[in-house]
């Protein structure tokens, strides 16, 4: 493995920084978004319990310990009780828009490293060849097919560097995308719940 990656010349270091970062980001959003895999009717059915027994502070905790992707959004629907329900509306819909980034955060680095890591490729395979052609040039196009060899396996390994970095991350963009979508779908589910929580309840706020 280390005298294949050797072998590809320079370009194969970019190519494993690619590697690296993508992994470390997989890492971390897989960490992320599967923390926040909590039960989102338990979560609500909770709050509303607290809320029509009036103890709201109690409620507001109930939220801020929950690792759901609504636990902010349930928050800014208690904080904004009172207020008209466009108003409270408004407050999910931005505490909801804020989870949504939460969540994509560093997944633009997978698609970079995803259009990057091909190219990478390329590029070691474009130098690679001209390695190959400089040394037939320098040979007359006689020499030891050995050494002509050289550039041929430089172009070839960092071609298929390249891919092998970007096949498995393409694939984990797609699934870490899917885990997103999961948890907008019950955020949209939601929402009206959430602010009815606050609306259906502002005569008890003293």
């Amino acid at each position: 493995m280390l005298d294949a990656f050797l072998k590809g010349g320079v370009i194969m270091y970019p190519i494993l920084l690619c590697s690296i970062v993508a992994l470390a980001v997989v890492i971390e959003r897989m960490i992320v978004l599967l923390r926040r895999n909590a039960d989102a009717d338990e979560l609500l059915e909770d709050v509303r319990y607290a809320v029509d027994a009036g103890r709201i502070i109690e409620a507001l905790q109930i939220a801020k310990r929950s690792r759901s992707p609504l636990s902010n959004m349930i928050v800014a629907a208690l904080t904004s009780m009172g207020k008209p329900r466009t108003e409270v509306e408004e407050m999910v819909r931005t505490a909801g828009e804020q989870e949504l980034r939460r969540l994509e955060k560093n997944l633009p680095i997978l698609e970079l490293v995803v259009t990057i890591a091909p190219m990478l490729g390329l590029l070691g395979t474009v130098v690679g060849i001209i390695k190959s052609f400089n040394v037939l040039g320098a040979t007359a196009g006689l020499t030891d097919p050995a050494v002509l060899s050289i550039g041929i396996a430089e172009a070839l390994i960092t071609t298929a560097a390249g891919l092998i970095v970007a096949i498995p991350t393409q694939a984990m963009y797609t699934y870490l995308n899917g885990l997103i979508e999961r948890h907008v779908s019950v955020m949209n589910r939601k929402s009206l719940e959430i602010v009815s929580l606050a609306v259906s309840n502002r005569s008890d706020v003293a």
